[in-house]
């Protein structure tokens, strides 16, 4: 298990749980990497090698560092120059000497940790192993308090001695979930795929999902995570759509990602259509995954698009070269430039308007909610980065200034007159047209009133009649 856990680029779901979840820190970044070249080699080949099987930390410096290192005073570790010595060796060199491909692994990183170029080539740059002894001697215990090392007992008392443990802490909730033969071993694969998949959503997330795969069984259970899902999984449908990820995540690994062609069923259109398209990631978005791609679109257009899974209708993906003619010139272009769009776009543009649409155009929102329920239910939560509370002559001036129309100006106007100041206000930016977006709103019914924009307010306010007229 040591030997897959470490075979592959440190990522960022394992270097999260390295830096119990505070990795968007540089220092927890520098460290977390740092524990992970420490664990690649106590328990690769080398480490076997040169360390007995309890050993204490002068044991692994003899063997990790050349003879000439000295690491009890700063000023030694920083002026030593052997450039034979581990602690010369910058991150980077140690990413290569482990055969990671560096700059394939810093945009995965920066994918999924929001990391500048600017710190990130400053910590490519760090000496990676260049601390004091007590640094060291820290980061042993910080692996033994973390479960990926055990600490026995000393005959002499002097030193601590230290041992490598027989199942580390992510694989023994595996281990443990198949010695009671409660899952299959396609669900084993699932669970291990799901605690790495998890991390892409949020790197905390993984910490919570191990806490529930630790519990396997229901009347023992105490963590939970519920998962709304619109393809039951025992339907054929759900191995095509699993089947389609695999797919994708095997070509992002390969580092070659060339262009697909999808044939895909538009429920918006209500046609089939062939769509050439760049796969940038995978979204869970309420109810299903969606691979945003950016290409030709079933509007035709050349732009990005959500596609849900379990619309596309082959089962197999169809790879292109780049230069079939089949492939959008405007995609070409991008990738002749190195201009292929990244996930990090996809996450930019999510930040900058609510709405998962994030390829639409944005506007103003602006939304009042009754107190008592903004009190009880809105307060203190987290609905989009751009949602923020304004007050009531904020409100005003905002009617004014996004308002063209001069009669819906001078209606919202009255409307607002009518309200009262001390409920709550908020102000943020939508994608236009954006189902999710709407349907939320539908969704809080008259504990919340769209302001703006207009055409927004009517189509909740048309919603609503239809609904009465099912009702009256």
């Amino acid at each position: 298990m040591s030997d897959v856990l470490f075979r592959h680029p440190p990522q960022p779901t394992l270097l999260q749980k390295l830096a119990k979840g505070l990795l968007e820190q540089n220092h927890h970044l520098t460290r977390a990497v740092r524990l992970w070249v420490w664990l690649r080699w106590l328990y690769g080949d080398k480490g076997y090698t040169v360390l007995p099987d309890c050993f204490t930390y002068a044991d692994w410096r003899q063997a990790f560092f050349s003879e000439t290192h000295q690491d009890e005073k700063r000023e030694d570790v920083f002026s030593h120059q052997d450039p034979n010595c581990a602690c010369t060796k910058t991150t980077r060199q140690w990413l290569y000497e482990l055969d990671i491909p560096v700059d394939e692994w810093q945009q995965s990183l920066q994918k999924q940790i929001p990391i500048s170029d600017s710190d990130l080539k400053d910590f490519l740059q760090e000496r990676l192993f260049a601390q004091v002894r007590k640094s060291l001697q820290s980061d042993l215990d910080l692996l033994v308090t973390w479960g990926w090392l055990q600490q026995v007992p000393s005959q002499t008392g002097r030193s601590k001695h230290y041992r490598r443990v027989e199942v580390l802490p992510i694989s023994h909730k595996l281990e443990n979930l198949e010695s009671e033969g409660s899952l299959t071993t396609k669900e084993q694969v699932y669970v291990a795929e799901t605690l790495e998949m998890l991390g892409f959503l949020d790197p905390n997330i993984p910490l919570l999902a191990e806490q529930i795969f630790e519990q396997p069984h229901e009347d023992t259970r105490r963590v939970s995570l519920y998962i709304d899902y619109l393809v039951p999984e025992s339907t054929q449908k759900q191995d095509d759509v699993d089947q389609i990820q695999g797919e994708l995540q095997e070509i992002w690994n390969s580092g070659q990602i060339q262009p697909l062609l999808l044939t895909y069923h538009s429920a918006h259109l209500g046609l089939v259509k062939e769509c050439v398209v760049y796969p940038v990631c995978i979204y869970y978005m309420e109810r299903a995954k969606y691979l945003c791609a950016y290409g030709s679109t079933p509007n035709g257009e050349i732009n990005w698009h959500n596609y849900r899974l379990d619309r596309i209708c082959s089962k197999r993906l169809v790879s292109l070269d780049w230069e079939d003619p089949r492939v959008p010139q405007l995609l070409r272009e991008k990738y002749e430039d190195g201009q292929l769009p990244t996930q990090k776009t996809v996450q930019t543009q999510l930040k900058q308007a609510w709405g998962f649409d994030f390829y639409k155009p944005s506007a103003l929102m602006l939304l009042r909610f009754n107190q008592k329920f903004h009190d009880r239910y809105i307060r203190g939560t987290f609905l989009h980065h751009t949602f923020e509370p304004i007050d009531y002559q904020q409100a005003d001036s905002l009617i004014k200034q996004h308002t063209q129309n001069p009669e819906h100006r001078q209606a919202l106007l009255e409307i607002l007159q009518s309200r009262s100041p001390a409920d709550a206000y908020y102000q943020a930016q939508y994608r236009v047209t954006d189902y999710h977006v709407l349907r939320r709103l539908r969704a809080l019914g008259p504990e919340v009133e769209v302001l703006l924009p207009w055409d927004l307010r009517e189509k909740i306010a048309l919603h609503i009649q239809q609904t009465w007229n099912h009702y009256k």
